[in-house]
């Protein structure tokens, strides 16, 4: 899914973006084609900052060192050569409106390091950047990769830090929470949402609710509580010491919201700097990116690019038809006629065809759920993009736990499993690629015959 940002928004992207794995192999990879596509957009949506992440290290340093000499802005204030120099700019400034924001960026703990690089601990360059940029900046701001733990430890140490934007791959979407005066969120992995804050920012500095807001909130409190207090001095069969004391308790509550109404009144009258005093609040969104909302023309245009690429690529790895231990579902009609002619009407035997149609039939990303396969069976990417005609739909084997050659030839010794695990539905329709799957009412439409 792609979109556009307009400014003047601030863009900003905490890692993680890359890669799906933390070490991928050297050479070209639809992966890497990926991750090249992935930087190109993000540059044509003008992105402000992103912080150098672990699963942005997966392929070595090459496409982040390339892509910074053209311009994309990476930040990483703690990963550094063997003479100690960073290797990514660790901070900028800037200008968003009137306010001058800063963003210091930091990576978090790396399985596997390129060679010749070091992981220096944030508690070594941290202070001395907040002190740098507190003084110079209206609003400051962490892009980190680094674990809840460590943020939360940010946050308590560093108040002048106004938001940290997280990347957590176990984490999720998070609802901003306030630690300190440290505002703390982040957004799911692998760009399936786009997380949207909205701030009111004030000179003051601090987070807290508007005054209009604030105020609201307390004036509906009175509210419930003048209607507490009316139905409890009603309830004259209950006027024993005991309940007349908690009457005064509520009374005693409405009495110290009251004084906060009146304080918050004041405050907003007697501020000789007007908004200077005043809290600054935000509203947050995420956006769940679907495949129905527009997609901008220039990243739609990137994105085939990326697709046609990864064609070019993997059509010179297609070899010779491979032999495998798969029968296919062409032997299995032989003696489960009915079944097959069943099967055939089924969406598993186009799922290979959906591939070719959408020109993804190579994508290794996509492949071995669109393909015949079988639970510990166990396919290269090569057999994947050489399988047989007859492999390529998601046939008998894949659900009854093939494979089927033996079977065929020995179907006493060699026998299939009749029912279908639901283990074996989710492998493939997992809560990212089939969010709505409801294994009880999809496996009666893909039910064979009996036979």
């Amino acid at each position: 899914m792609a979109t556009e940002l307009q400014k003047p928004h601030l863009f900003v992207d905490s890692g993680n973006l890359l890669f799906k794995q933390a070490h991928i192999g050297t050479g070209p990879s639809q992966e890497l084609l990926t991750a090249e596509g992935i930087i190109k957009i993000y540059r044509t949506m003008q992105v402000d900052a992103v912080a150098v992440a672990p699963f942005d290290l997966a392929a070595g340093l090459e496409l982040l060192t390339t892509s910074q000499q053209q311009g994309f802005p990476w930040l990483s204030a703690n990963l550094s050569d063997e003479q100690g120099r960073l290797l990514f700019q660790p901070s900028l400034i800037k200008k968003i409106g009137t306010l001058k924001v800063g963003i210091i960026g930091l990576t978090g703990a790396v399985s596997v390091l390129p060679d010749d690089v070091s992981l220096v601990d944030w508690r070594t360059v941290l202070p001395a950047l907040i002190a740098k940029n507190s003084p110079q900046c209206d609003m400051l701001i962490l892009l980190s990769s680094l674990s809840a733990a460590e943020n939360l430890e940010i946050a308590r140490q560093f108040p002048s830090l106004h938001l940290i934007l997280a990347a957590d791959l176990t984490g999720g979407n998070m609802i901003p929470h306030q630690e300190n005066n440290t505002m703390i969120t982040q957004t799911e992995s692998q760009g399936k949402y786009q997380g949207i804050l909205t701030i009111d920012w004030n000179p003051s500095g601090k987070w807290g609710k508007a005054n209009a807001e604030a105020l609201t909130e307390l004036r509906n409190r009175i509210g419930a509580l003048d209607w507490q207090l009316q139905r409890m001095r009603k309830r004259e069969d209950l006027q024993q010491p005991d309940y007349i004391e908690k009457i005064k308790l509520v009374e005693k509550d409405r009495a110290m919201v009251l004084r906060q109404i009146e304080d918050l009144e004041q405050a907003q009258t007697a501020a000789p700097e007007g908004k200077n005093n005043l809290p600054c609040s935000l509203n947050h969104n995420f956006l769940a990116l679907q495949i129905s909302m527009p997609e901008a023309p220039k990243i739609k245009a990137i994105i085939t690019d990326i697709k046609q690429q990864i064609n070019i690529l993997h059509s010179n790895r297609i070899r010779t038809e491979i032999k495998t231990p798969l029968l296919g579902h062409n032997g299995c009609q032989t003696c489960h006629p009915a079944q097959a002619t069943f099967w055939q009407k089924t969406r598993h035997a186009k799922a290979y065809k959906t591939l070719v149609d959408r020109n993804q039939a190579l994508n290794l990303d996509c492949l071995p759920c669109h393909v015949t396969s079988s639970p510990g069976l166990t396919l290269s990417k090569d057999e994947l993009l050489s399988l047989p005609a007859a492999l390529q739909a998601v046939g008998c084997e894949s659900c009854h736990s093939g494979p089927g050659k033996s079977h065929a030839g020995n179907p006493k010794q060699f026998q299939m499993t009749k029912p279908v695990a639901k283990q074996i539905c989710l492998s493939c329709h997992t809560e990212e690629q089939d969010p709505d799957f409801d294994y009880q009412k999809k496996i009666k439409l893909i039910a064979c015959p009996a036979g």
